[in-house]
């Protein structure tokens, strides 16, 4: 007898001694009263005896043999083991006598395992069986042939491999995201993704969202690794002007002199890349960041690029099987004058452009020698991205020299129109006079 028919019997019985009442039965067997009278006259008839289930001690009827499933076991193991069971069971239901879900609890039970099982199940089956090889009790070399094919169909299922195919360089996603990443103070960290392989090619910390951050970002990439074919970003007016005018530009320009494809979006999941990798840094990068210590900007763009991004890489992202990088064929300066500031100004009378309330004159970076050009010339002021002022004057590069300030500045003389009046003085013999000597 088991527990439920040990309490069914036990409640009975203290009705029938009276000791509890039907609707007390009631609540403790969660019955209904005519189950209980029923209860009631079992006990009257049979006893304990009608308490025990019938079929108690008898053989199922429609119990499978032993025999059919060890030999499904078998043909499983040696010829379908790839299979999954599914598809097995298809090949041998018109051969065999057995329902589908009696075969998968038979397999279950003896550890056998489909291709298309969970992590969860995986994870189990292969707790046990790493157990039951240890204390030597498998006998079954199919059996051990199959764990091996099943760690080896984990590791399929979880290849490693370009989104889409994406090439390596074929499309660059930048974005910011704002965040007290280090020493209580706000900061955009600018990071840029490659789609292909999910590798963070560079990031960098300013105060603000700022266009000179996306600078630092393509020119460490292009010296890096070299020119990407395409940069996603959002519709933020660093990258486009109205209906997705990126040519007008600063950094719209910089990509259409190198040949990149800029595309603006608006929708988050288009760069998708780029924001797991924003979730990812939040997660990790704060506290490392404060475990090291780190409470400026300058360590924390050190730590960035030179320790956390390269570990992430090595972790989460792909090998470089194919690349649509271009070459970085410009020297130095070439790459600074391009990834710039740039800005129109008229040169005066003087041969100089005003620039910030100071004025600045054209210098040629061969000779150093100072260039005069008519009034009303075309300049194209430039900000390299060291800092330096360079100028574009009628297709050629200049140095911009400061005109410095006079320390003392002459003031024009102004005689004054108005003529001082003469004081009148009365003579001598004036009657005033001798009035006054009277």
């Amino acid at each position: 007898m088991n527990e439920k028919e040990e309490l069914k019997y036990i409640t009975i019985r203290k009705i029938i001694n009276n000791e509890i009442t039907i609707k007390e039965a009631m609540y403790i067997l969660n019955q209904s009263r005519r189950n209980v009278n029923r209860l009631v006259n079992k006990y009257k008839t049979e006893g304990k005896d009608g308490f025990i289930h019938k079929n108690k001690g008898k053989e199922n009827k429609n119990k499978k043999s032993d025999k059919i499933i060890n030999d499904l076991e078998n043909l499983y193991l040696k010829e379908y083991y790839d299979y999954n069971f599914t598809a097995f069971y298809d090949e041998i239901y018109e051969k065999y006598d057995i329902s589908y879900d009696v075969m998968l609890k038979a397999f279950k039970k003896d550890d056998i395992i489909s291709p298309l099982s969970t992590k969860k199940t995986i994870k189990l089956y292969n707790e046990n069986i790493k157990k039951t090889i240890k204390d030597n009790k498998i006998e079954n070399k199919e059996k051990i042939e199959l764990y091996k094919n099943r760690i080896i169909e984990a590791e399929k299922a979880h290849i490693r491999r370009s989104s889409n195919l994406y090439a390596f360089g074929q499309e660059i996603q930048m974005d910011a995201c704002f965040k007290l990443w280090f020493g209580g103070i706000a900061s955009a960290l600018h990071l840029a993704v490659d789609k292909g392989t999910k590798k963070v090619l560079f990031g960098w910390f300013e105060y603000e969202e700022i266009t000179r951050g996306y600078f630092v970002l393509l020119y460490n990439i292009i010296i890096n690794y070299g020119i990407p074919c395409k940069i996603k970003v959002d519709n933020r007016n660093s990258f486009s002007n109205g209906k997705n005018k990126v040519d007008t530009t600063q950094f719209g320009g910089i990509c259409n002199e190198l040949g990149i494809n800029l595309v603006t979006t608006s929708v988050a999941t288009s760069k998708s890349n780029v924001e797991r990798e924003n979730g990812t840094f939040k997660n990790r990068l704060i506290a490392e960041l404060r475990h090291e210590g780190i409470t400026d900007i300058d360590s924390a763009n050190e730590y960035l690029n030179n320790i956390f991004i390269p570990k992430m890489n090595a972790k989460f992202s792909y090998k470089i099987n194919k690349t649509m990088m271009k070459e970085n064929n410009y020297s130095d300066l070439e790459l600074n004058l391009i990834i710039s500031e740039k800005y129109e100004r008229l040169i005066d009378n003087a041969s100089a452009i005003k620039y910030k309330n100071k004025y600045y004159i054209p210098v040629d970076p061969n000779t150093g020698e100072i260039i005069s050009f008519i009034s009303k010339t075309i300049c194209t002021l430039i900000i390299t991205y060291n800092a330096e002022l360079w100028s574009k004057i009628e297709n050629k590069y200049y140095i911009m020299l400061e005109i410095e300030k006079r320390e003392t500045i002459m003031k024009k003389e102004v005689k004054s129109s108005i003529k001082e009046k003469k004081k009148y003085i009365p003579p001598s013999n004036h009657p005033w006079r001798k009035s006054y000597k009277n």
